[in-house]
């Protein structure tokens, strides 16, 4: 479908275009708040956003060549510092690649180390790793289970060719945080070997403990899609995307505007065709597709809802073509493109 291409002068120009245009499915194109200094040399994956109590509002990244993770304030973009170096003990990295926040506690899967690490913010003191199962991690979601720092974890596991079908799996860690230390235990391995719940090509996963679901989006391209498991990890028959991804789907992120209620954004992942596909969190029904003016070639994106800085109803991260992280302000964005917003006070 030919997609017509709109200059943005400025929001009140183009919000009718956007809106005529909803029922086409053209994206709506929106402005970034900021970009950060861009280094290719970082070759950074994935993103997650950390509030802390001291009124920290961090963006923490991960980067897959220089093997840290750099840390920019969310508000701003400005490299606060870094955390890590390369190595293989506690607080070193081999080529991390998926990463999450729950409370304080970051979660980093290192593919070359084979392993899930665990970190205390803000200091970034190493609780522990584990280097069980694990052959080429990948990607992490992490669900909180109890108020006493218990937490499920599940990484996806590239492992095996590629260019055939070889089934590729998701492990499923619980987590208990006590005394400064992170105690992991493998909880069972999952994936379908046939049929379409099938697990292909894997990187980025994403959890909805409201719904009971986990997002796995798998890159093949005879896939194309994103497939929904649920939390003890069967194939719940659902997908996402099937039909509308024309290139590879890659981060996956959910913005909250009720428990229950949201939206559930993929990225369609290419240099020049780069976008980002809207579903309702709820009916999984499609809404929108958006696209940055400048950002493309997007693995990892970042949403929170909380009110800080400039960004009244929270931002939408995304990663720059392996060199920076393009920031966006969800208010503007779902003004664009006819969402709906949590107005947060925090």
């Amino acid at each position: 479908m030919k997609k017509k291409l709109y200059l943005v002068l400025t929001a009140i120009v183009f919000l009718p275009s956007c809106r005529q245009e909803q029922q086409k499915n053209v994206s709506c194109v929106i402005p970034e708040q900021f970009i950060t200094k861009r280094d290719r040399a970082l070759n950074v994956d994935s993103v997650a956003v950390w509030h802390g109590n001291q009124g920290q509002h961090w963006l923490i990244a991960t980067a897959k060549s220089t093997h840290s993770l750099p840390v920019y304030d969310a508000s701003t973009g400005e490299l606060i510092k870094i955390i890590g170096e390369p190595g293989f003990e506690g607080g070193q990295f081999q080529r991390p690649n998926g990463i999450a926040i729950e409370d304080d506690i970051l979660f980093i899967v290192e593919r070359d180390n084979k392993r899930l690490q665990i970190l205390d913010l803000p200091d970034g003191k190493p609780l522990g790793y584990i280097n069980d199962v694990m052959q080429r991690p990948y990607g992490l979601a992490v669900v909180k289970v109890e108020p006493n720092k218990k937490y499920m974890v599940y990484i996806t596991d590239n492992h095996g060719p590629v260019d055939v079908f070889h089934p590729k799996k998701i492990h499923q860690y619980e987590v208990n945080i006590a005394d400064g230390k992170a105690d992991m235990q493998l909880v069972r391995t999952f994936g379908d070997d046939e049929g379409p719940g099938a697990l292909w090509k894997l990187e980025s996963i994403a959890v909805d403990p409201a719904h009971n679901r986990l997002f796995i989006a798998d890159e093949h391209e005879q896939q194309k899609n994103v497939k929904i498991y649920t939390l003890d990890g069967k194939f719940s028959g659902k997908t996402i995307g099937d039909g509308l991804i024309e290139y590879e789907p890659e981060g996956i992120a959910l913005y909250e505007t009720s428990p229950e209620q949201g939206y559930v954004i993929v990225t369609d992942q290419d240099r020049e065709g780069n976008q980002f596909y809207i579903f309702d969190r709820s009916s999984l029904m499609p809404i929108k597709p958006f696209k940055g003016k400048i950002v493309r070639n997007t693995d990892g994106i970042a949403i929170t809802n909380r009110a800080f800085g400039p960004f009244t109803s929270g931002a939408f991260y995304a990663v720059h073509d392996d060199g920076n992280i393009c920031a966006y302000d969800w208010r503007l964005l779902a003004t664009l493109c006819g969402l709906q917003e949590k107005r947060a006070l925090d």
